[in-house]
């Protein structure tokens, strides 16, 4: 996992900050923080299903 929960929820927070002068910016790094969460959530995905089969 390359960002725990609590920082991803911190990126999140500090986009929700951004001003209009800024909201192109703030979309596509939101864009990207849920890129980077999606794959987080998939590869712990991953590791649980791995270590169920282990078992």
């Amino acid at each position: 996992m390359r960002l725990s929960w609590s920082q991803h929820l911190a990126a999140a927070r500090t986009l929700e900050l951004a001003g209009r002068e800024e909201t192109g910016t703030a979309l596509a790094l939101m864009g990207m923080a849920l890129v980077m969460l999606l794959q987080d959530l998939q590869s712990m995905t991953a590791c649980e299903s791995s270590a169920t089969e282990q078992t």
